[in-house]
This record gives structure tokens, sequence and C-alpha cells, in this order.
């Protein structure tokens, strides 16, 4: 028996017209900055402003700012003021630990480490705010050691809420969020 030709090709217009919609939708996997200026392609990352006890904290994280305008590739990261466009400054206003789990020797076995920072920037002829934020926030879970000194991995766990706090608020200055 032979089939309906014409149920195939319904089939086949829809399936098409499916990918067409998908594809068209609009939506961006990685926001490029296209509200930014296209003049303003040297970024500055200015030296962080350490509110916190935690020493070397602001180094930490203007390193991994540094890191996401390079792997950007939008901009370019300079490491003098005179050579920018616009300029980055950010202020680490709060770093907490709190326990999240104990082992049987009611030492903390888990911890929640999170940072909170000010980030604005800024064109640096005029002045103008690009975006800021005042509450730009991140939080990394790390496991405590079996030993007593908690400060390794405290450390290992600062290097990676850097990084990910850095491309969270990149993504956020990229889209206009």
């Amino acid at each position: 028996m032979k089939k309906p030709r014409g149920l195939s090709a319904i089939k086949l217009s829809l399936l098409a017209l499916s990918c067409v919609l998908l594809l068209s939708c609009g939506y961006g996997f990685a926001p490029q900055g296209e509200h930014i200026d296209k003049r303003i392609v040297n970024i500055y990352v200015a030296p962080f402003v350490n509110k916190t006890a935690e020493a070397e904290a602001e180094n930490i994280l203007r390193n991994a700012f540094i890191d996401q305008i390079i792997q950007g590739k939008r901009f370019k990261s300079v490491p003098t003021l005179e050579q920018a466009d616009a300029i980055i400054n950010a202020s680490i206003t709060r770093i907490t630990t709190g326990v999240l789990s104990y082992r049987d020797n009611i030492l903390a076995a888990e911890e929640r480490m999170t940072l909170i920072l000010e980030v604005g920037f800024r064109e640096k002829d005029s002045g103008k705010t690009i975006w800021s934020s005042q509450n730009v926030v991140g939080t990394s879970d790390y496991k405590l050691q079996d030993n007593v000194n908690p400060r390794p991995a405290r450390q290992q766990a600062l290097s990676k809420l850097a990084k990910d706090t850095a491309e969270n608020a990149f993504n956020l200055m990229m889209s206009d969020f």
C-alpha cells in the first residue's frame, strides 16, 4: 500500500518551521557588549579595595577580572590607566564563611564562602558609568581536610570563588543587566 505523499510533506514542513523558530529566537549564548561604544577597547582594572580581613583577596579577584577580559576577546586588558579607554573599579565589601556540615568530632567538614562586591565600569575620559552594581554576590562550597588547618582549603575556595564571581560580573557587564 502506498503512503499518502501530502502527510510527509506536512511533517517535513513542520520540522523545518520548528528549526527556523529555534534558530531565530534572538537568544545569544555569550553577551558581547553590544551596548558598549565600539571605541572602547582598552580596559584598565584598577587595584581593588578590600574592606575585609581576608589578606590578598583584592589581588586574587583583580587577577580574575583581568583573566575575564583576556578570555572575552571584546576588550584588551592594559597595565596602566594612561593606556585605557575605560576602567573597572571594585570593592570587596564582605567575605563570610559558614559551616554546612560537621564531622563526628564536631569539627567542620564543609563550609560555604560568600563574597560580596561593588563593581563599576566607566569610561575614562568622560567618567560616564557604563555599568555598575552595588551587590555582586558569589558563593562557593568546599570540603575541609581532616587536618585542623582549614587555610589551604579556604585559599583554594577563594580562588575558585574569585574566578566564578568575576565571570558572573563580567557577563552582567556585557549583557547590561
